[in-house]
């Protein structure tokens, strides 16, 4: 499967009503943690447009990626002291980020190969481009 293209131009499609999230909380946000949100928000947004472009295993991927992420990060987030509606609210925040950061004009924070590599490394590994072979002397 190749998602290369369509994966970076999905990124770009995904559109949501965009609010600015409050983000600060009393307890620092984990980076693991909020590496984790932003992917899994990401996803799940990719997903519905992978899957409306008859890209089934794309969108498959997407979901089961979110799911893991976001069960990574609910556990980052409870070892760092925040209680499960303090989560939800986090989570809620990143989505409506994240829909910013994919809109025309916007700057994600994490590239798709980020957040592949979270969940599936050789997957992500494969989405980088292959460097060209050194010019052969004479």
């Amino acid at each position: 499967m190749t998602i290369r293209t369509p994966l970076a131009a999905l990124l770009g499609l995904a559109l949501m009503s965009a609010g600015t999230p409050v983000l600060a909380q009393a307890q620092q946000i984990p980076a693991d943690a909020n590496k984790a949100l932003w992917c899994a928000a990401a996803f799940t947004l990719v997903e519905p447009q992978a899957r409306a472009a008859g890209q089934t295993a794309a969108a498959d991927n997407f979901l089961s990626y979110a799911k893991t992420l976001n069960a990574q990060s609910q556990a980052s987030l409870t070892k760092a002291g925040f209680t499960d509606d303090q989560i939800k609210t986090q989570s809620g925040a990143y989505t409506s980020k994240v829909a910013q950061e994919l809109n025309p004009g916007g700057k994600p924070e994490f590239s798709v190969v980020a957040c592949t590599e979270l969940v599936d490394p050789s997957k992500a590994a494969a989405m980088q481009p292959t460097p060209p072979a050194p010019a052969k002397s004479k």
